[in-house]
């Protein structure tokens, strides 16, 4: 009892930490590493709580899974934040979890990247534009400074925030997996 709740404060930080990297993605387009870290040891405390015997199998995957999404990365494929926050979040899961987490994530990528899309090809029209410029009052409030400004990251076709992708398809597999065990302890 006392090991399952260490594990739910452990994933329960886990995506407290992805959230603050989605929401750092969103604003700033980096990744702290301080965030990728604390995120990889929350995985690594889980993997040892839950099954200390596989710890060297999810950290080798971690690492495998960190070099092809680093050599993407190099290629600029992916941002470098990105595939680092992608191998440490395997390590949250068993090894077993990792491709259907994987799938989630790219799932959630494609959700993110199709409304940039969609939100890129509105960008050609004026109203979007004079929406993004506008008049500028003499002190914008936070959240219009910030609207504006991922317009133009759109009108532009600057990178799109793929740590949002990641927080949502690890919750996702999160919420599911809390769904399958509750009903299993049932």
């Amino acid at each position: 009892m006392v090991l399952t709740f260490a594990v739910g404060v452990l994933w329960t930080t886990g995506l407290g930490l992805l959230l603050l990297a989605a929401v750092s993605d969103f604003r700033h387009r980096i990744i702290p590493n301080r965030l990728v870290a604390l995120t990889a040891g929350c995985g690594i405390a889980i993997r040892l709580i839950a099954d200390p015997r596989t710890i060297g199998v999810s950290i080798g995957i971690a690492a495998a899974v960190m070099l092809v999404l680093g050599l993407a990365a190099h290629r600029q494929w992916i941002g470098g934040g990105d595939a680092k926050l992608i191998a440490a979040v395997t390590l949250l899961v068993p090894a077993v979890e990792i491709m259907p987490l994987m799938l989630v994530i790219a799932l959630g990528g494609g959700v993110v990247s199709g409304i940039y899309l969609l939100a890129h090809m509105l960008s050609r029209r004026p109203a979007f534009v004079a929406a993004a410029v506008g008049r500028a009052p003499l002190a914008l409030s936070r959240r219009e400074g910030m609207r504006r400004s991922e317009i133009r990251r759109i009108a532009e076709s600057r990178s799109i925030p793929y740590g949002l992708a990641i927080f949502a398809g690890t919750a996702f597999h999160a919420l599911t997996e809390a769904d399958r065990w509750l009903y299993a302890m049932s």
